[in-house]
């Protein structure tokens, strides 16, 4: 009996070191991505500006449209960069939970990011039934609704109406909160990967995106007791349901 409560706590200690181990590299990739990767990707960006900015003038539209590029490549790469740090950044983080009015949250991230998305009325929110207060983090519970919401308002943007719809229901007894629209929607054979690192509904031709949005979706509900799964059809939206600890949800 001594001898496997030693092995169990030895396993335990293994374990507890292994997790702080990983913790460090992954503050260490942080630190190595902020000086080694920005800075130069920086450094490009500002070279080709000053080029554009110095010879610009003399150089015929294909010459222009290159340096372009590279702007737009460095943009989107440091773009991508601190996608990656927000996610290492929220693997680590402890929920601090307060009551938080969702309903509220939605509507409110939705009208900071219509605009970005539609210059007109073209895109509109609705809900369907009452959604309940939560006790959450308000910082994550926020990222979530707003890499929700984005998706939902990029692939609705080319309909000549969209409709973004967010509810409440119970499912098998389970409360779930959803988040739908009315966009292009997508193929269910890809759902499984859809919450992977660099996994993406659509082309980067058709839609813009780094890929991880979702991923950090799942990182974060999964922080605060729940989980989160997608429903899809092509052509005909998509779904984004999620749960959270039952606890947390206020009456």
């Amino acid at each position: 009996m001594i001898t496997i409560s030693t092995f169990d706590n030895e396993k335990t200690e293994n374990k507890i070191s292994e997790s702080r181990n990983q913790t460090n590299d992954l503050r260490i990739f942080n630190s190595s991505i902020s000086h080694e990767i920005k800075a130069p990707i920086r450094a490009i960006d500002g070279y080709a500006r000053i080029f554009l900015e110095d010879y610009g003038a003399g150089m015929d539209e294909n010459g222009v449209e290159l340096i372009e590029n590279i702007r737009t490549i460095c943009r989107d790469t440091l773009t991508l960069v601190n996608k990656l740090l927000d996610y290492t950044k929220y693997a680590e983080m402890e929920p601090i939970k307060e009551p938080v009015d969702l309903k509220d949250l939605i509507q409110s991230v939705f009208h900071e990011l219509v605009g970005s998305y539609s210059q007109s009325n073209s895109i509109k929110l609705q809900f369907e039934g009452s959604i309940p207060f939560i006790l959450s983090d308000r910082f994550l519970i926020k990222q979530v609704i707003t890499n929700i919401i984005s998706n939902s308002l990029k692939f609705t943007r080319g309909k000549e109406v969209g409709i973004i719809t967010a509810g409440y229901q119970y499912e098998n007894n389970v409360p779930v909160f959803y988040i739908k629209d009315n966009g292009v929607g997508f193929d269910m054979k890809f759902s499984e990967n859809l919450f992977g690192m660099f996994q993406r509904m659509h082309s980067s031709y058709d839609f813009e995106g780094s890929g991880i949005g979702l991923a950090l979706v799942k990182k974060m509900i999964e922080s605060l007791g729940g989980r989160v799964w997608i429903t899809g059809e092509v052509g005909k939206g998509a779904c984004t349901y999620f749960t959270i600890a039952q606890e947390d949800i206020l009456k």
